[in-house]
């Protein structure tokens, strides 16, 4: 094990909302990956990503060095310390990981930025994350922040979509996903793995916030999603499951 290994790694991420880990899907999957293998860590609240290395959040310091993008920072640590939460996974199960988590990141993820900060129903709620901007300044930095939110979801394309359009493509993602989750206490049964992170993280900001979509009523009315989204922040976060109201 190097130095760094044995070194408390810094995570950088948005600062905490309500009362899950992060409200960003990709900083709540870090975290949730690092105490599931038990690597430790200290929390560096960043509310500009523009200070990451790729101008992104959430990105760690091991040893010094500074890493971005949450997949890219899990391999590492993986590499460096030797611990993979997927050793037990068969083949067919890498399959279906790899196939949700595409699903959940490289689709949900954009149709979250678009109900949490571009919805009134959301933004009403996550328009606090500017509180620590001078009160002269929040108004314009906040519509700045939606401009470009804007423009990243244009070009992704889902913003040329209708509401109902939009939200119908994520209930579609959700359906396509829950068959294949277990009735076991985590995705694929007894046994926690990455996927699990890249779930909850997904899930914790969808149905443990306040912020009101369909999406959000379809997942909570399904048993198992509301189970387990408050399974995973009771074991891996049980003092944020304490603060809960």
């Amino acid at each position: 094990m190097t130095d760094a290994a044995r070194t408390p790694l810094k995570l950088f991420q948005f600062p905490r909302m309500f009362a899950i880990p992060n409200l960003s899907p990709f900083c709540c999957k870090l975290e949730t990956w690092l105490r599931i293998t038990r690597i430790p860590y200290e929390v560096v609240d960043t509310p500009d990503p523009r200070k990451g290395p790729k101008g992104k959040l959430p990105f760690i310091e091991d040893g010094g060095v500074p890493i971005a993008d949450s997949s890219r920072i899990i391999d590492h640590l993986k590499r460096t310390r030797g611990i993979d939460p997927d050793a037990h996974l068969d083949g067919s199960q890498r399959a279906i990981a790899l196939l949700v988590q595409r699903t959940l990141e490289e689709h949900y993820s954009f149709v979250l930025a678009y109900t949490h900060l571009l919805r009134d129903e959301g933004f009403r709620h996550t328009r606090t994350r500017f509180d620590s901007v001078p009160a002269i300044m929040r108004p314009l930095v906040a519509a700045m922040v939606q401009r470009q939110i804007r423009g990243l979801l244009w070009t992704q394309g889902i913003l040329r979509h209708s509401d109902e359009e939009i939200v119908e493509a994520a209930l579609r993602d959700w359906r396509a996903v829950l068959p294949f989750m277990s009735a076991g206490p985590f995705f694929f049964g007894d046994k926690p793995c990455g996927l699990d992170a890249v779930v909850f993280g997904t899930l914790a900001s969808t149905v443990l916030t306040p912020i009101e979509s369909p999406i959000r009523d379809f997942l909570r009315a399904e048993p198992q999603c509301l189970a387990y989204a408050e399974r995973m922040r009771g074991q891996y976060f049980p003092e944020l499951a304490h603060g809960q109201d």
